[in-house]
């Protein structure tokens, strides 16, 4: 399934609003693509059912995380369950319709809002992850400011 998502980022006083595109393949790979500027990608997120990937693409640089390291910063906790129906959540019969999602670290917030009217499905694509051997692996905090 692949559906347009808007995020939006909070961090001190400043928002930024960025386009993104959410893949995902049932109980295997949900995949987040962030594309804020010409639709060039600038960060991946891969969540597979037993970790959490950040890839940073402009510096070449990824940190992966298990959900109990990945709880110990984001508040609510997730679950790969918990984001894979949260992902799936039935279309409302307006089209038009939304889910939202908020999450923070300290004084920073993610809005994720899925916007369902743009949801394809395509079962003809095999879910590929990110090859690390192209990204030096580093922490979260030097990727993302929290």
């Amino acid at each position: 399934m692949t559906q347009r998502v808007q995020l939006t980022l909070t961090l001190d006083q400043h928002q930024f609003n960025m386009a993104s595109t959410m893949r995902m393949w049932r109980n295997q790979l949900i995949v987040l693509s962030v594309q804020p500027m010409l639709g060039i990608e600038m960060v991946r997120i891969e969540a597979t059912p037993d970790s959490v990937w950040v890839f940073d693409k402009m510096n070449r640089r990824y940190t992966a995380l298990d959900y109990a390291g990945a709880n110990q910063i984001l508040q609510p906790n997730i679950s790969y369950k918990q984001l894979q129906d949260w992902v799936n959540s039935p279309i409302a019969p307006d089209k038009k319709a939304s889910v939202h999602q908020s999450y923070q670290s300290g004084k920073h917030t993610l809005d994720i809002t899925c916007k369902f009217s743009n949801r394809e499905y395509n079962t003809l694509q095999e879910p590929q992850q990110t090859n690390t051997h192209k990204y030096k692996r580093v922490t979260l905090r030097e990727i993302l400011p929290l």
